[in-house]
């Protein structure tokens, strides 16, 4: 008996024991029931109008026995639910206003102590949908940044989409890092670890040529992007995303601008830092080209990532013939060349954040005689006599001959706010704007007369961007004009230049003395004399030069270069590349020097020839960009250079696959004097004055059809 009553004891604890688990097995809610969710239907479907289309409806049902939540994703505001919340089974009735297609999620969950436990999700539909194309998406790659390469620097985009072929990049004050909070899993497709970070205010990107078919006109932009602004008090963060400071704007030639609202989303719970944006247009009229740009009006806060371009199903209405292009001049402020020569600084300054300014003032390069520079507007107070009257606008939008204007035309300068800057770039005073922003308006009003003021070699720098003579000036040789050369006056000497391509090719000067008449230009912060025509060294001219023989082809060309200056059978000094470009419809091989952010360096082989040589070869500088080219003979020899700036060449850009394509013509070809050379001379050439490959912020360029004569 006392055995079966011990059984009877274990047994009851056990069923006792099991009935404690199952107990504490159920929900923390009083129902013993397994939890359940259903939701029915999960599609509803409304017109343009706001009203259920054909057969659907405009509620929603909610089968649980549970505590539940409905709750709109992605602050798709233009979705109302009837509840949000609720115990139990429920009916939700969708409000949805007439408005642009567009779709919208609902997630309804039932959760405990624990989390969700189930989660179901409806979709809401307005208008007809779209099924999205892909035209441009740039992820920024995964490259190494660690110099935190310029947009014209990179060489490590992943750019993609049907309309991606002819996109390029540019921008002012951005550069590409992956530094920073990342963005993983901050919103579907973040791609990391690259960016672009937006630097001192104002910045800017620019996504330049979207190709666009004609039927592409309802479009829908997203990108990712971040806000981290650190308080200098407290040392807190801010990441609060503000879109009234940073910009998106659209354009179809990359010069009037249109605003382009987005909205964003509140970011992940976990990565609060980062938001989506999303903005869905309809063009007003089909276009061949996009352009995008996106501005930060606060400094060095924002990032922005995953740029994705597709097409959708259109919204609020964009009209690019409308875009803005800048006031005009009666509503500027007026400003003089001293004020602007004051506000310069190494980086250059905003001129005005809140007005217009503008100033008038006379041409002085003689354009039509050819000796002026490129994208240089040297303009100066009408009929001014001391010093500090003069300045260089400097960039495309100021290239004299693309605008008419001739020696001693009048001009009125219109500098646009918050994007016209006063730089003292090496010594010159320029007045500049990043090259795809319309920051400077020229408009010819009259004409004037120029004086030149007569000064001492001593004070030329003082005189910049001013026409000058310098009297009783001696030339110490004899030779060809087109070239840079030593005079002196007053016991001292200054330098001439007289640009190839001018007036003064196929002129030759002597030994003479007399007055040197010309605008005071700077050279890596040296000042020099740069004649405006062959008048203003009237004195010094002797005769024609007499025509030296075209340069001789190499084997396969024009731009093929001598077997000592092709990459293999030279030597690399530091970033020197041997690589390939289409020139004219022919693969040449070409020299590449330098990198992103370092100058390069190459010496060919042994030249094999002696004495007194010619040296010619094509060069251009990076897209965009400046370069200076510099020349020195080893084992024996000796180059006549001081160095050759290069002009900036559309084809020098992004990484070659296969081969750049390259326009060259007579500006882009250099010859060389070389004298005194043995059977073992070499050359070596680099974009450093040192001939080394260090950081440099001008340090690639170009090279092919090496010729010696």
């Amino acid at each position: 008996m006392a055995k079966l009553k011990s059984l009877d004891f274990w047994y009851g604890l056990l069923l006792m024991v099991l009935t404690i688990s199952f107990v504490g097995c159920v929900d923390d809610n009083d129902d013993t029931e397994a939890p359940f969710l259903e939701v029915s239907p999960l599609t509803l479907n409304f017109t343009g109008e706001g009203t259920p289309a054909g057969d659907s409806q405009n509620v929603f049902h909610i089968s649980t026995n549970r505590p539940w939540t409905a709750t709109v994703r992605d602050a798709k505001d233009w979705v109302t639910l009837s509840q949000t919340s609720g115990e139990g089974s429920a009916d939700v009735t969708v409000s949805v206003p007439a408005g642009v297609a567009d779709e919208a999620k609902v997630d309804v969950e039932i959760s405990n102590n624990s989390g969700v436990l189930m989660r179901q999700t409806v979709t809401i539909v307005r208008g007809q949908q779209v099924e999205a194309a892909l035209i441009y998406k740039e992820t920024f790659g995964d490259a190494n940044v660690e110099d935190k390469p310029f947009p014209d620097q990179y060489e490590g985009w992943n750019t993609t989409g049907d309309g991606a072929a002819n996109v390029t990049y540019t921008g002012n004050n951005v550069s590409i890092r992956s530094t920073g909070l990342a963005n993983t899993d901050a919103y579907d497709g973040a791609s990391g670890p690259n960016v672009a970070f937006f630097g001192k205010n104002p910045s800017a990107l620019v996504v330049n040529k979207i190709a666009l078919k004609a039927e592409q006109t309802s479009l829908r932009l997203t990108f990712g992007a971040s806000r981290s602004s650190r308080s200098e008090e407290t040392g807190d963060y801010d990441n609060t995303f503000k879109t009234e400071t940073f910009v998106v704007e659209l354009s179809a030639d990359g010069n009037a601008w249109t605003p382009l609202a987005y909205e964003v989303n509140n970011g992940d719970q976990d990565y609060p830092y980062w938001v989506f944006a999303t903005a869905n247009f309809t063009l007003a009229k089909a276009v061949s080209e996009l352009y995008i740009r996106f501005t930060a009006n606060e400094g060095s806060v924002y990032r922005l990532d995953d740029i994705t371009l597709e097409t959708g199903n259109g919204g609020q209405e964009i009209s690019l013939d409308g875009g803005t292009v800048g006031p005009e001049p009666g509503d500027a402020v007026a400003i003089t060349i001293p004020e602007l020569i004051a506000m310069m600084s190494d980086g250059g300054t905003v001129i005005d954040n809140e007005s217009d300014r503008y100033f008038e003032a006379v041409v002085q390069a003689d354009v039509a005689a050819g000796n002026w520079t490129n994208n240089q507007l040297q303009v100066a107070v009408e009929g001014a006599t001391e010093a500090g009257q003069g300045l260089t606008l400097y960039g495309s939008q100021v290239n004299p001959s693309d605008l008419g204007l001739e020696k001693g035309d009048k001009v009125r300068v219109t500098l646009y706010k918050g994007l016209a800057r006063a730089e003292l770039y090496d010594g010159l005073y320029e007045v500049t704007g990043d090259k795809d922003v319309n920051w400077v308006k020229v408009e010819k009003i009259g004409t004037a007369s120029i004086t030149p003021v007569v000064i001492t070699p001593d004070r030329l720098i003082d005189y910049q961007a001013m026409t000058v003579t310098v009297e009783n000036a001696s030339s110490n040789t004899a030779g060809e004009c087109a070239a840079t050369h030593t005079f002196t006056a007053n016991g001292q000497d200054f330098t001439v230049y007289c640009k190839g391509g001018s007036v003064f090719d196929g002129k030759n000067y002597g030994v003479a003395t007399g007055n040197v008449t010309g605008i005071v230009t700077l050279y890596r912060g040296t000042p020099q004399v740069a004649p405006r025509n062959l008048d203003d060294v009237a004195a010094f001219i002797s005769g024609e030069v007499d025509p030296e023989p075209d340069p001789k082809p190499g084997e396969g060309g024009e731009y093929a270069s001598i077997s000592p200056f092709l990459f293999e059978n030279g030597e690399d000094g530091g970033s020197a590349y041997g690589q390939e470009a289409v020139i004219d419809g022919e693969t040449y091989s070409v020299l590449k020097l330098g990198t992103s952010s370092k100058s390069g360096t190459f010496t060919s082989g042994e030249l094999g020839v002696t004495g007194d040589k010619k040296l010619s070869f094509y060069a251009v500088a990076w897209k965009g960009k400046k370069a200076t080219l510099y020349l020195r003979v080893n084992n024996g020899g000796e180059a006549k250079t001081s160095g050759i700036e290069l002009n900036a060449n559309d084809g020098a850009t992004g990484n070659p696959e296969p081969a750049y394509t390259l326009t060259l013509s007579a500006s882009d070809y250099y010859t060389v004097d070389l004298t005194g050379l043995t059977e073992s001379s070499t050359v070596t050439i680099s974009t450093s004055e040192n001939f080394d490959s260090a950081k440099s912020s001008a340090p690639r360029a170009i090279l092919c059809g090496f010729q010696l004569q």
